[in-house]
């Protein structure tokens, strides 16, 4: 969780200083002489102050980032971890079905029971409400059609993510694979991993020097070629999110 939060504020370093880079490129209405030169040197100076302030920020963002980093990936679970019996019979159950389409199905529906209904992790849901043991579901979407997601922790849903993209792939491997299998292997990853993390996760894991070294290509062109800043402030943005966009595209690998 830690490594998600550092990942997080790194990127939102990134994406302030490159607006920053953009905000003082920007250009100044025609005055005269004597202002020009008041104006010059004022704009110097605040420029000089903003340089110094980026510059800060870039470090305690890097430093941030270096503190964080990892080469595994960033959603992996520890072992240690704790995670419920009935979250580790499910991966267990996964792995044991791998290459057996009737049976890959028959435990996605049991792990779709978990979402759906806490099957295993909490109470039980009925027409009166939704009581769970271990705690009071809030009043919330996500919560009411899928009050399982509210009681597994981050670790127990890596593991089943971990767990359903890595029977998928023998499933595929071996030819035992159906409609139905993929229409609940969709339902699970989509459930347990809205956001991607999975695929994300190598790229969460070198974001910070990848983002560090973007910045700083940037702020060189601005600081010696400016007329090529425009060009290399978006080829930097795009840089970026390229990677992103490609990752969650292609889904687990």
């Amino acid at each position: 969780m830690g490594r998600r939060i550092a990942t997080a504020t790194f990127l939102s370093s990134i994406l302030l200083l490159l607006g920053h880079l953009h905000s003082s490129d920007a250009l100044v209405t025609p005055q005269s002489m004597s202002q020009r030169k008041t104006t010059t040197t004022t704009r110097l100076n605040a420029q000089k102050s903003s340089n110094a302030l980026a510059s800060t920020m870039l470090a305690t963002s890097v430093l941030m980032g270096a503190a964080s980093w990892n080469p595994s990936p960033a959603q992996a679970y520890v072992p240690s971890d704790y995670a419920s019996d009935t979250v580790q019979e499910a991966v267990q159950s996964l792995k044991d079905s791998s290459g057996n389409a009737e049976s890959t199905f028959k435990v996605y529906e049991n792990i779709a029971d978990i979402i759906t209904e806490g099957k295993g992790v909490g109470g039980m849901v009925n027409y009166k409400g939704i009581q769970l043991e271990r705690g009071y579901v809030a009043d919330e979407d996500t919560s009411i059609y899928n009050p399982g997601l509210t009681l597994l922790t981050e670790s127990e849903k890596e593991r089943l993510v971990d767990g359903i993209v890595q029977n998928r792939k023998a499933g595929l491997s071996s030819g035992q694979w159906s409609e139905n299998n993929e229409y609940g292997y969709e339902f699970l990853k989509g459930s347990l991993d809205p956001l991607h993390m999975f695929e994300l996760s190598g790229f969460l894991g070198f974001v910070p020097v990848y983002g560090a070294i973007l910045y700083l290509v940037v702020l060189a062109v601005q600081q010696n070629i400016r007329s090529l800043f425009t060009p290399a402030y978006m080829v930097g943005v795009v840089a970026f999110f390229l990677p992103i966009i490609a990752l969650v595209a292609a889904g687990p690998q």
